[in-house]
């Protein structure tokens, strides 16, 4: 078997990824495509290493959250640095195939979750495996069991090694792993952004309120409260809407330039208050903006592709 401690390593261990990453497998697709179903925006793509991608994790280049792809034969696993979109695109990313996403998050809750064409068979937390959902989510346990998942409600948590059992799981439904140093080296990349997928889609509603509201009268408030309602083509896609047609929005359209540039900002009013570099570069007027500007696509997701909305 091949190794995977890089896994679990630690910051100072002579091979290690981060304390934060998402792997997701696909199968049947290539790279390009396998970025595409994770919202990959084809303008972005590039040859980049990790260090790379790093780089672009600032102020001037909005924080996005890029993504490198890497064939491993009949799969394609898509490598997030510092990522953990997977982990919420693994139903969406299966649609006409399977899919399989391992994220680590030692601030948060890492993930391991299956996927096949659309549906969640059955995803957990690696710490806590006994805490199993979806669809048949037993489908798995048997070779849990082998590997040493410890599946006993009255077990403690269990973090040694965790994600390195996740990943000998996937290699038991894939056949397959990345090296360690293909992961690391230059890969095909690309800017990811899951607005542009066939994810879900969160119920549209204000910032501080728990409560959703009707999208399309959000779209409208907030457009006219920032001067965007002569956004090309959004008159268009909210007559569609209105009248119960699905609209899919592509990221090169002028509507889909518009969205990007709102995430944008919302991005980089939020990114920057953790970055000293970045952190006064933005006037509080500017950054309301930009948070509403997040609010604004939030609700123009809800409100075009309502049979995606939770």
């Amino acid at each position: 078997m091949s190794d995977v401690s890089w896994a679990d390593a630690y910051p100072g261990d002579e091979r290690v990824l981060s304390e934060v990453f998402c792997l997701t497998f696909v199968k049947g697709v290539d790279e390009t495509e396998a970025l595409r179903r994770m919202g990959g925006l084809p303008d972005t793509v590039a040859t980049r290493t990790v260090a790379d991608i790093g780089d672009l994790h600032d102020f001037d280049h909005g924080y996005p959250t890029v993504a490198s792809a890497l064939s491993l034969g009949t799969w394609t696993v898509v490598f997030e640095p510092n990522g953990f979109e997977g982990s919420s695109l693994v139903e969406a990313v299966s649609r006409g195939t399977e899919a399989v996403c391992v994220l680590r998050h030692d601030y948060a809750s890492p993930a391991f979750g299956y996927a096949v064409d659309g549906e969640l068979v059955t995803e957990f937390d690696p710490t806590f495996p006994h805490r199993r959902h979806g669809a048949d989510p037993d489908r798995l346990l048997p070779r849990m069991l082998d590997l040493g998942f410890s599946v006993d409600e009255d077990d403690d948590a269990s973090f040694d090694e965790a994600i390195g059992q996740s990943l000998r799981l996937v290699e038991h439904i894939t056949g397959v792993l990345p090296p360690f140093d293909a992961l690391t080296g230059p890969l095909t990349s690309a800017h990811i952004e899951p607005w542009f997928t066939e994810a879900r889609k969160r119920p549209a509603s204000r910032p501080g309120r728990d409560e959703p509201v009707d999208a399309v009268p959000e779209v409208r408030r907030l457009t006219g409260l920032h001067g965007l309602a002569d956004t090309p083509g959004l008159a268009v896609a909210l007559a569609a809407a209105e009248r119960g047609e699905p609209v899919v929005v592509t990221p090169d359209s002028p509507l889909g330039l518009h969205v990007r540039a709102w995430l944008t900002e919302s991005q980089r009013a939020s990114w920057s208050l953790n970055d000293h570099g970045g952190r006064h570069r933005m006037t509080d007027a500017e950054r309301r903006r930009g948070n509403d500007l997040g609010w604004l696509a939030l609700a123009l997701g809800a409100a075009l592709r309502p049979d995606l909305t939770r």
